[in-house]
């Protein structure tokens, strides 16, 4: 039962998850649709978390990963400190930064539209709109390299301690492993997603933007090259999540 319970939680998770960010990228112009996706990956996280609750009931002490918790006694800090709440709001904030340091290397955006040399409130209220959703999809998308990694180690706090490949004890997995995939995972969406956005023409490259093939802008790729190592770093240093005492 606990067995089948895991593959279910498991297939729920990252189903959700892959539907919420296809909804996310196809919305980058729809926000209607953007915010679709995030309440189905919102969904893909709640409904994770009620499948592991009868789950952990019936292991007990006998869990393998065994359960880990943020060492926090206030309901709001432990809510906080979850892992997927940590890597959405670190990833938004680095990348939201990264974002605007990338504003001259874009000339267009919005299918063409121009933005620059101009200064009116209308121009300015976009401006941020497009960025915070911008630094929303980096850190949904790695959020989504997280949950599709924890996969392989059966495990929300890999980025922690590492594991076993597919939750297994005999078949350790160091933590860089998934790291290395969590990144391969961003950088290749975000490949995809720049190709797709160019060919739609939401933006358009200045002069000063390193291109690959034209259609590739090698800083987004460079941030989402760093971006989810950086924010992993931090999770786990802010988190100071504790296994909890045994009898």
């Amino acid at each position: 039962m606990t067995k089948t319970l895991k593959v279910v939680r498991g297939v729920v998770r990252v189903v959700l998850v892959v539907i919420g960010a296809w909804f996310v990228v196809s919305g980058l112009a729809h926000l209607p649709r953007l915010f679709l996706g995030i309440g189905i990956i919102l969904a893909g996280i709640l409904s994770s978390v009620l499948l592991s609750i009868p789950i952990r009931k019936q292991e007990g002490d006998r869990a393998w990963p065994p359960p880990m918790r943020p060492d926090a006694g206030h309901p709001l800090a432990r809510f906080l400190l979850q892992p997927e709440v940590l890597i959405v709001l670190l990833g938004f904030f680095f990348n939201f930064w990264w974002e605007v340091s990338q504003i001259p290397m874009y000339t267009g955006i919005n299918r063409g539209i121009p933005y620059f040399g101009e200064n009116t409130v209308e121009m300015k209220l976009f401006f941020v709109q497009t960025f915070w959703r911008a630094a929303l999809l980096d850190a949904l998308l790695i959020l989504g390299a997280h949950l599709l990694t924890s996969q392989i180690y059966q495990d929300r706090y890999w980025f922690v301690r590492g594991g076993g490949f597919l939750g297994s004890r005999e078949r350790p997995l160091p933590a860089w492993v998934g790291y290395l995939v969590a990144t391969l995972v961003c950088v290749a969406f975000l490949i995809y997603l720049e190709i797709s956005s160019y060919d739609q023409q939401l933006w358009e490259y200045s002069r000063l933007m390193p291109t690959l093939w034209t259609k590739i802008g090698l800083t987004p790729v460079g941030g989402l090259l760093i971006s989810p190592s950086l924010v992993l770093l931090a999770a786990r240093r802010l988190m100071q999540a504790r296994e909890p005492e045994r009898d």
